[in-house]
């Protein structure tokens, strides 16, 4: 499940972000990142966390099935096309294994949807540059709590007190008519053959601890 205190596009974010840094992929890493990645720069990972998607789970309390999508393109530099390749398919698996292989990422998520990898290869002068698409789509539980993430608070009131009363049916008055009863709507009208007759025949006050 999701921190309810940010939301989970961001939560997933900061966590591939985290299994990228230090999941040994030797690639300057950024995000959102500067989507133009100068040769000093490479081979260079560019991440970020474009849109989640909500579906509802069940009525009453506000929760969620969210898909957060990861788009990061891999960017590599080589002297040949097939260095290129191969350095980019190096990058591109180093980023899988630190990604689904994290447990601080996998712990929050239900499930990974899927992953996506599109790659080419150009040559740019005597440069050839190697880059691949990748998105991933991962899947969590995300709850809206009204009295934690209500920004009116508080919705509840504190509870300070608890009163018990007990007006039995067995036990009762069959002709008697009481005052201010704690329950009027479910006295019995006098002559009565059963309870409740609008008298406590037992009662408990209970003051809570604030």
């Amino acid at each position: 499940m999701a921190d309810l205190t940010i939301a989970a596009r961001r939560q997933v974010r900061l966590a591939v972000l985290a299994a990228l840094e230090g999941g040994g992929t030797g690639a300057a890493i950024q995000s959102p990142g500067d989507w133009d990645t100068p040769p000093s720069k490479l081979p260079a990972i560019l991440m970020r966390a474009p849109g989640d998607r909500k579906e509802g789970i069940a009525h009453g309390q506000t929760s969620f099935t969210t898909t957060v999508t990861v788009e990061m393109e891999a960017r590599v530099e080589a002297a040949t096309a097939e260095i290129a390749q191969d350095a980019l398919e190096a990058l591109c698996y180093a980023i899988e294994c630190a990604i689904l292989t994290n447990h601080g990422l996998i712990s929050i998520v239900q499930k990974v949807v899927s992953v996506d990898t599109v790659s080419d290869v150009t040559a740019e002068g005597r440069r050839q540059l190697g880059g691949a698409m990748m998105t991933f789509v991962f899947e969590l539980v995300e709850v809206f709590d009204p009295f934690l993430q209500s920004p009116v608070q508080p919705v509840a009131v504190a509870l300070e007190e608890v009163q018990l009363h007990q007006d039995m049916l067995g036990t009762y008055d069959p002709s008697g008519t009481y005052d201010n009863p704690p329950f009027p709507g479910a006295v019995q009208p006098a002559p009565r053959l059963s309870g409740p007759d609008g008298r406590d025949e037992g009662g408990l006050d209970i003051t809570l601890p604030q």
